[in-house]
């Protein structure tokens, strides 16, 4: 009977300890979304490294996203991305994985076919042919010329291996990396909510390419060389109507209570109102940002309301994605459902506004509740100096506001 009961133990053990051939290997994994069915080789790569078969790192040039949602069952893996809560359910094969990439935070989820393979380092393949010179800023815009969209492309080349940009006037495209070969660019990434893959030829001067983001979206680009290209100011582009004098707004946080900014909390203090979506990487960017302000100014009179635009209207879909924003991102502020992101409903919860053009848009209010800027988008950490020179700038701001009497 002892012998019976011990084989019965060891017989479960085994059944709970995975198998070694089905977790993930420790080491270097490339990943690649497949993006077109007519053409296999047409890919988004993005690096990861698996620590252990519960911890891996996603990285884009300079960014690491720790992931540790990671699960097995038989011979399939789950990796749960953070904040964002996107999913990669795949089989694992020895040295290859192969399986499906969900989006969750999209209104509707069409799954993206994924491969990934042990051992390779490289995110694109690197030629022996020298490569041209795309390092600078670059004038660029977005689409047909005639009703494109302007951007500004921010690179830096250490040979054939690039980095950057693309700063618009409602964001950034984040942490961009890839290769040069010859004439040609390649780059990419994925942020645990985007896929992007930007390609481009250099030829006279002049950068003409092709945009994709995940498998359904493609547009031409084309770009200049401008070390002087600007976009329209930030601060001119989301304002207060005329009859209006003051924000307004009540809107229920997770627990179900209304928030205003005529509650006792918020008068007398400096406010920002972030106007912001839990499924979107720039509005991750500016918390993380605003998260630094609030612990530095809190007890000097800040305080912050974020405004959640979300992809569906549901209230328990909003009380489940706050609750991992908050966790992930160490949000300690009010955080209210004030709509679905849809911008031109965005913009009826708010009617005292002239438009929301972008997520996020950020509100300073000073003490007296007056509105004293508007920042449409945010220029978050992949765009160098323009994330320095924004976080200075804001900085002076909300000291400004703090030091004005009530």
């Amino acid at each position: 009977m002892k012998k019976t009961a011990l084989y019965i133990l060891m017989g479960l053990l085994c059944a709970c300890t995975p198998k070694t051939d089905s977790v993930l290997k420790t080491g270097k994994w490339l990943f690649a979304f497949q993006i077109d069915d007519n053409n296999p080789d047409n890919t988004i790569p993005f690096n990861v490294e698996v620590l252990n078969e519960k911890h891996l790192v996603v990285t884009n040039a300079g960014e690491r996203i720790d992931v540790q949602e990671i699960t097995y069952k038989g011979d399939s893996v789950f990796i749960k991305m953070p904040v964002f809560g996107s999913e990669f359910k795949g089989k694992i094969s020895g040295e290859k994985i192969s399986g499906e990439y969900f989006n969750y935070n999209k209104s509707k989820v069409l799954p993206i076919s994924f491969q990934a393979e042990y051992g390779i380092e490289n995110r694109f393949e690197t030629t022996a042919e020298k490569a041209l010179d795309f390092s600078g800023k670059w004038k660029v815009n977005f689409g047909e010329e005639e009703n494109g969209s302007p951007a500004i492309g921010i690179f830096e080349q250490d040979r054939n291996h690039i980095t950057g940009t693309f700063q618009t006037e409602t964001g950034d495209y984040r942490y961009l990396e890839g290769v040069v070969n010859g004439n040609f660019m390649q780059l990419s990434c994925f942020d645990g909510a985007h896929v992007f893959l930007f390609t481009a030829e250099l030829n006279d001067s002049t950068l003409n390419g092709l945009f994709y983001s995940g498998n359904t979206y493609k547009t031409k680009w084309s770009a200049t060389k401008a070390d002087d290209a600007e976009l329209a100011d930030m601060k001119t582009l989301t304002y207060l109507k005329p009859g209006y004098d003051k924000l307004s707004f009540a809107f229920p946080n997770e627990k179900g209570d209304i928030i205003s900014l005529t509650d006792e909390k918020y008068q007398g203090k400096v406010v920002i109102v972030q106007i912001f979506g839990t499924w979107c990487p720039n509005c991750m960017d500016e918390t993380r940002f605003l998260a630094e302000m609030y612990k530095k100014y809190n007890a000097d009179g800040l305080e912050i309301i974020g405004l959640d635009f979300e992809v569906k209207s549901d209230f328990d879909y909003f009380k489940q994605r706050i609750e991992r924003y908050r966790n992930d991102l160490n949000v300690s502020w009010e955080l209210l459902l004030a709509g679905t992101s849809n911008k031109t409903k965005a913009a009826e919860a708010l009617p005292m506004l002239n438009k929301i053009i972008s997520y996020p848009t950020a509100i300073y209010i000073d003490r007296k509740g007056n509105i004293r800027e508007i920042h449409t988008g945010f220029s978050g950490p992949g765009t160098g100096d323009a994330y320095v020179d924004y976080k200075a700038e804001t900085e002076v701001l909300i000291e400004t506001l703090l030091n004005e009497s009530f």
